[in-house]
C-alpha cells in the first residue's frame, strides 16, 4: 500500500511535465526547406498583389475569354469558371428579392415610391437597416442549386497547377457530394480594418464555415474563410486560399458591381500588404500560411491532400428596426451599460457556396424556392448574445446539478442503514453517477473552445465531477459492499446447482444397466434413489434463505445481559477474514476502473458519432437519451425480485426525474440553444411518456404490491418472497390462518375474551371487547401502542354468497387496494401499523415483540 501511495505523486509529476512539454509554443526558426518554400510563397503572393493592383473590374469574363494570370484563374487550369456569372446573379437576385420585399413593407416609410417600383439587383441603398459588425453566428439548411444543371465537372492536372507539392491522394477533400445538409458561419470582425470610400465603406471579415453532408459518412468539414463585408449593402463575399487557387488575392475579380470591385481591391491592396511583411522577415513559422483554410492544419504541408475550394456570396436580411436603434443597439453590445429597452435582433443571411475546382453549388434553403417551415435560410444571434446565452445556459445547469446534488445528499442520509441499502437498485445509482460522470467530461471538453465562458464552464463542469466521483461512487460503493453478500449466496446458489445437476447426470450415465422388467416379488429390492437418504449419514438442515438474507445484511445483533461486560471482546482476525478483505478491496479498484473506463468509451463514441451521417448520429444520441432516462428500471426490476417497496424516496425520485429532463427539453423545446441542436418536440413528448411511464410503474407497487404486474406463468423465474400484507381471514385455529397469533378466534363469549386478554398479557397482542363486527378486527400495534383497525373476511363469507376470489373477498375494493397498505403482519403472525414496521425495520430486521428475524422489505 505504501509503494502504491508513493507512486500517485510520481505519477501526478509525469503527467504535469507532459502537459507543460505539449503546451509549450515552438518557437524554433524555419528549416532550410521552409525558408525555401516561404520565399516562392511570398514571391507568388507579391505578383499577385501587383497584378491587383493593375487590375479592373471586368478582367475575369470567361464568356468574351478574359482571363487572369493567376494560380486557378487561367483557362487552362480546367476550373469551371463558366458558370460564375450564373452564380453571381443568383447572389444579386438574393440581395434584390430582400430588398424588395423590405420596400414593401415599408412603403409609407419611403419618399416617392410607389408599389410599382422595382429595386435593380445591383441596387445601394444605404437607408436599408443591416447589422455593421456581423460578429456572430448563423446556422441552417444548405441544398443543392439547380444552377449546376448541365455543369461541366472539372477534370484537374494537379502536377500542372502545383508543380512544387506532391499530392498523397487524388481524392478530394471538402467535397459535398449529398443533396442536402447542415451548415454553420461563425463571423469574426472584431479586429478588422474598415476602408470608406464615398458614402459606402468596406471591411475585412473572417469566417470558419462547417459544412455537414447528411448522406455521406465523415462529411463534416471546417473550413476557414477571410473576404470583405460590405457594411451599407449588408453583403459578404467570401473565399479560401491555397496552393491551387489564388482565393484572397483575386476576391476583387469576383465583387458583383463595379463600385464594389473598387472598394475590395482598394482594402486588400493595404491589408495584404501588411500581411506579407512578417513573412518576407521569416520571423515565425506560423506565417507560412496566414491565409490557411484548413484549421487543424495551418501550414497545409504536412502530408498535403486536395481539397475542394470554396468561394461564398453572403447577404444578410434588413433587420426589423431603425437605422438608429440598431446604432444604439450595437454600442450596447460592444460597450454593455445594462440598459434593459435593447432587445437583440437575431442575424438572418442568404447564402450562395460556388466551388470552382469540384464544380458545384449549394444554397441556403429558405423562401421563396421553400416553405418557411422547411427552412429560413441561415439565422442565428451575435456573439454577445450568445456568449450570455451560454452564461444563462451554464448557469442554469449548474443549478440543476446543485439540485441533483441536494437531492442525492439527503437520500444518502435516508439510506444510512444496511437495510435501506439493501433495496436500492445498484445499476439505477451507477446509471446517475455515469450521467454526471458524462455530463462533467464533456462540459469540460466544450470549455477547451469557449475562451469567453471557460471560467462558469470549468465550475459547472465539477460540480458534475464532484456529484460523480465523490457523492455518486460513495453511495455506489456503500450500496455494493452492503449487497456483497447477496450476490455472493447467489453465486454459490448457481454453483451449486451446476454442480449437482453435473453430478446427477454423470452418476446416471456410470450406473449400470438394469433389466426393465421387475416382478412384483423384487420390487422391495430395488436400490433407493440418489437423493434419499441414507442409514448411518446425516441430512443437510434446511436453510432459512430470509434469515440468511437478514442475518448478512445486518450482522449479529445478540442481546447483551444486564449482569455481564459490555465491553466487546479483542477480535483478532484470521487469514481467512485478512483474505476475504483483501478480495473486497480488489473488487472495488476494479469497479472503479471499469467505471472510468466505460465513461471513457462513452465520451469517444460520441464524439466519433460526430463524424457520422446525419440519420445514425440521431439514432445514437436518441438511444443514449433513452438509456440516461431510464434510470427507473433497474429499480423497478429489483423491486420484483426482492419483492420490496420505497427503496428510495419520492422525493428524490420525483426531483431527479423532473431536473434530470430539463436539460433535453432545452435542447428539444428551445430553438435557439447554444449548441444549435435541432428542436423537436415530439422526441421530447417521447422522452418525458418514458420518464413517466417508468415512475407510474413504481407508484402502482407502491400502491398494489411489488410484484402486481408479473404474471403467472412468470412468477416461478422470481424468488420466492414473504408478502407482509396478507389478506386476513377469519379460520379456525386447526387450519393455521393468516390472522395474527391469538385472534384466529373471535372473541364474542367469556372465554374467548378472557384468551384473548391472555394473550395481550403474553405481548402477542389483544382485542377490543367492544369490537363484535364480524369484517373488521381492531388490534393494538406494539410499537406505538395505538389501535389498528383492519378488514377481515369472515369464516362464513361464501355462506352469505361473498365471492372468495381476489378483490371481492367481503372486504371490498377500497379496502382490499388501500387497507392492506395500513398494516403488516410478520411471519411469526404479528400484526404492526405499516409505518412502524417499516421505520422499525430500517434498523432491525427482527421482531419487535418475539425477536424472530424478519424477511428484508
Amino acid at each position: 500500500d505504501r509503494e502504491s501511495f508513493m507512486d500517485v505523486p510520481r505519477l501526478v509529476v509525469l503527467v504535469i511535465l507532459l502537459l507543460i512539454l505539449f503546451a509549450s509554443p515552438d518557437t524554433q526558426s524555419p528549416s532550410p526547406s521552409q525558408q525555401r518554400e516561404l520565399y516562392y510563397q511570398v514571391t507568388q503572393e507579391r505578383y499577385a498583389l501587383d497584378l491587383l493592383n493593375t487590375s479592373s473590374y471586368g478582367d475575369l469574363n470567361p464568356a468574351a475569354n478574359k482571363w487572369v494570370n493567376e494560380t486557378g484563374l487561367r483557362k487552362y487550369d480546367g476550373y469551371a469558371w463558366d458558370i460564375l456569372p450564373n452564380v453571381q446573379e443568383r447572389a444579386r437576385q438574393q440581395r434584390g428579392l430582400l430588398v424588395e420585399a423590405w420596400r414593401r413593407s415599408n412603403q409609407d416609410k419611403q419618399v416617392g415610391t410607389t408599389s410599382d417600383d422595382t429595386v435593380p439587383t445591383n441596387a445601394t441603398l444605404p437607408g436599408i437597416p443591416f447589422y455593421h459588425n456581423v460578429t456572430g453566428i448563423v446556422h441552417g439548411r444548405w441544398v443543392r442549386s439547380s444552377l449546376e444543371d448541365g455543369i461541366r465537372h472539372p477534370i484537374l492536372n494537379l502536377t500542372a497547377l502545383v508543380p512544387r507539392m506532391v499530392y498523397t491522394t487524388d481524392r478530394y477533400t471538402r467535397n459535398m457530394t449529398g443533396s442536402e445538409g447542415g451548415m454553420l458561419i461563425r463571423f469574426d470582425e472584431r479586429q478588422s480594418r474598415t476602408i470608406q470610400f464615398e458614402d459606402t465603406s468596406v471591411r475585412e471579415i473572417t469566417a470558419e464555415l462547417t459544412l455537414e453532408d447528411d448522406h455521406s459518412s465523415g462529411n463534416v468539414w471546417q473550413i476557414t474563410l477571410h473576404g470583405v463585408h460590405y457594411p451599407q449593402d449588408g453583403s459578404i463575399i467570401l473565399t479560401t486560399t491555397g496552393p491551387r487557387f489564388a482565393g484572397i488575392f483575386a476576391l476583387p475579380y469576383f465583387a458583383l458591381s463595379s463600385k464594389s470591385f473598387t472598394l475590395a481591391r482598394k482594402l486588400l491592396t493595404q491589408t495584404l500588404d501588411i500581411a506579407i511583411k512578417p513573412q518576407e522577415r521569416a520571423s515565425e513559422t506560423n506565417a507560412l500560411s496566414p491565409w490557411s483554410s484548413s484549421p487543424e492544419s495551418p501550414s497545409d504541408l504536412l502530408m498535403p491532400t486536395p481539397s475542394c475550394e470554396y468561394l461564398l456570396y453572403m447577404q444578410q436580411h434588413p433587420i426589423k428596426a431603425g437605422l438608429s436603434e440598431i446604432e444604439m443597439l450595437e454600442a450596447e453590445l460592444r460597450d454593455p451599460t445594462g440598459r434593459r429597452d435593447m432587445k437583440s435582433l437575431p442575424l438572418q443571411m442568404s447564402a450562395v457556396v460556388f466551388s470552382p475546382d469540384c464544380g458545384f453549388v449549394l444554397e441556403s434553403k429558405g423562401p421563396p424556392d421553400y416553405a418557411q417551415q422547411y427552412g429560413l435560410h441561415l439565422q442565428g444571434p451575435k456573439l454577445e448574445t450568445y456568449l450570455q446565452s451560454s452564461r444563462r445556459a451554464i448557469l442554469a445547469l449548474g443549478s440543476v446539478i446543485c439540485g441533483q446534488i441536494f437531492l442525492l445528499l439527503r437520500q444518502m442520509r435516508e439510506a444510512s442503514t444496511p437495510s435501506t441499502k439493501s433495496r436500492i437498485s445498484l445499476y439505477t445509482i451507477g446509471m446517475l453517477t455515469m450521467g454526471d460522470g458524462f455530463i462533467s467530461f464533456s462540459i469540460f471538453i466544450i470549455s477547451l473552445f469557449l475562451n469567453a465562458a471557460f471560467l462558469p464552464l470549468v465550475a459547472t463542469a465539477f460540480l458534475a465531477f464532484f456529484s460523480a466521483g465523490f457523492l455518486g461512487m460513495k453511495f455506489w460503493t456503500d450500496i455494493w459492499t452492503v449487497q456483497r453478500p447477496e450476490r455472493q449466496r447467489n453465486e454459490r446458489r448457481r454453483q451449486q446447482e451446476g454442480h449437482n445437476a453435473a453430478n446427477n447426470a454423470s452418476q446416471a450415465l456410470s450406473m449400470p444397466v438394469q433389466d426393465t422388467t421387475i416382478s412384483l416379488a423384487g420390487a422391495d429390492t430395488l436400490p433407493l434413489p440418489v437423493t434419499a437418504p441414507r442409514s448411518g449419514t446425516s441430512t443437510v438442515p434446511r436453510i432459512d434463505l430470509s434469515t440468511a438474507l437478514s442475518t448478512a445484511s445486518e450482522g449479529p445483533q445478540n442481546s447483551v445481559p444486564g449482569d455481564q461486560s459490555t465491553n466487546p471482546p479483542t477480535v483478532v482476525e484470521s487469514p481467512r477474514e485478512n483474505a476475504q478483505i483483501n478480495t473486497a478491496r480488489l473488487e472495488l479498484s476494479s469497479i472503479y476502473a471499469r467505471f472510468y473506463f466505460v465513461l471513457v468509451i462513452i465520451l469517444l463514441f460520441t464524439l466519433h458519432s460526430t463524424t457520422w451521417p446525419s440519420l445514425f448520429r440521431t439514432v445514437y444520441v436518441r438511444a443514449l437519451s433513452v438509456s440516461y432516462l431510464s434510470f427507473l428500471t433497474p429499480q423497478i426490476y429489483r423491486n420484483i425480485i426482492r419483492n420490496c417497496r420505497k427503496a428510495l424516496q419520492w422525493r428524490f425520485l420525483i426531483g431527479q426525474s423532473m431536473l434530470r429532463s430539463l436539460p433535453f427539453a432545452y435542447f428539444y423545446l428551445y430553438r435557439d440553444n447554444v449548441l444549435f441542436v435541432e428542436a423537436d418536440s415530439n422526441w421530447m413528448i417521447v422522452l418525458v411518456g418514458w420518464l413517466w411511464f417508468q415512475m407510474c410503474i413504481l407508484i402502482s407497487q407502491e400502491l398494489f404490491g411489488p410484484r402486481f404486474l408479473v404474471p403467472q406463468t412468470c412468477s416461478r423465474f422470481i424468488p420466492a418472497a414473504y408478502d407482509y400484507h396478507p389478506i386476513l381471514r377469519e379460520e379456525d385455529e386447526e387450519s393455521g390462518g393468516s390472522m395474527p397469533i391469538g385472534f384466529t378466534q373471535a372473541g364474542t363469549s367469556a372465554p374467548d375474551a378472557t384468551m384473548a386478554t391472555s394473550a395481550s398479557s403474553r405481548g402477542l397482542g389483544s382485542r377490543k371487547e367492544d369490537d363484535l363486527r364480524k369484517d373488521k378486527k381492531t388490534f393494538d400495534c406494539a410499537i406505538c401502542m395505538q389501535g389498528l383497525e383492519v378488514s377481515i373476511v369472515p369464516r362464513d363469507a361464501e355462506s352469505q354468497g361473498m365471492s372468495n376470489s381476489t378483490p371481492a373477498l367481503g372486504v371490498g375494493v377500497k379496502d382490499w387496494i388501500f387497507g392492506r397498505r395500513a398494516y403488516m403482519v410478520t411471519p411469526c403472525r404479528h400484526i404492526f401499523h405499516s409505518v412502524c414496521l417499516e421505520s422499525w425495520m430500517r434498523y432491525r430486521l427482527q421482531c419487535p415483540i418475539c425477536r424472530d428475524d424478519l424477511p428484508p422489505l
